[in-house]
């Protein structure tokens, strides 16, 4: 068995309000035989929550990657046990579904690792488990050489991430700038194409109504019918008898 206790940034959303404070996960792992325990802290509500990782679960995900599971299997525990996280890993604890998640970006986002988790009431207990995982160290000579060479590895890591986080936020909030520039701007054409509609179709009947108002107004002249019966009658043979009484 094997533990780990690291640090690393929570994932979040961007937003223009967003604060200087930046949210940490303080992760605590016991790798056995087929299971991992995982004790995490979220800085941002000071919770502690537990989880279980079954191995079986990553194996099944590797399936469905169509990813070797050892290598899928080692790329999980060294994201999951590098100080100031992996990068090209986002870790998200999110406390409304009560799931931590663990995701790869490299161009794509990938879920990798999916597990539900428990509140404890208890959060010196990870306090407790870094005691332990410290004394545990400095009594085994091979895990103290292995713990001093990761420190100084990662001595120069958290100002490079804190850079690359920096950088990461910055290219972000631009990226959503323009964005929301060529959405106003499609919605704004899109608007005075209805606009421009609307006008037609107001205009078309306008036009419809002016019409049918013409065509009740004219009315058929019958007075002359008659006459004009008569006039367009058939002629008549003036007979000599006829002719001598007039």
């Amino acid at each position: 068995m094997k533990e780990h206790i690291v640090k690393v940034l929570q994932r979040t959303q961007l937003s223009h309000s967003q604060s200087d404070i930046k949210p940490f996960i303080y992760i605590h792992s016991k790798w056995l035989e087929d299971a991992t325990e995982l004790q995490l802290f979220l800085t941002t509500s000071n919770s502690c929550y537990k989880a279980t990782l079954k191995h079986d679960e990553i194996r099944s995900a590797a399936e469905e990657l169509e990813q070797p599971y050892n290598e899928l299997f080692a790329e999980c525990k060294k994201a999951l046990t590098t100080h100031m996280g992996l990068p090209g890993f986002d870790y998200e604890l999110d406390e409304q579904q009560a799931q931590f998640k663990l995701w790869k970006c490299t161009g794509f986002e990938t879920l990798y690792v999916e597990v539900a988790l428990r509140k404890v009431s208890n959060v010196h207990q990870l306090l407790d488990a870094a005691i332990e995982c410290g004394q545990l160290q400095s009594t085994v000579p091979t895990v103290a050489t292995e713990s001093s060479s990761q420190m100084e590895a990662v001595a120069s890591q958290p100002n490079e991430l804190a850079a690359e986080y920096e950088q990461y936020i910055k290219d972000s909030k631009l990226q959503e700038k323009k964005l929301l520039k060529k959405f106003l701007l499609l919605l704004n054409s899109k608007k005075q194409r209805i606009e421009e509609l609307e006008r037609q179709l107001e205009k078309h009947r306008n036009t419809a109504a002016d019409t049918d108002t013409d065509v009740e107004g004219v009315q058929p002249e019958n007075d002359d019918t008659d006459d004009d019966s008569d006039f367009r009658g058939a002629t008549q043979a003036l007979t000599q008898k006829d002719a001598m009484q007039e």
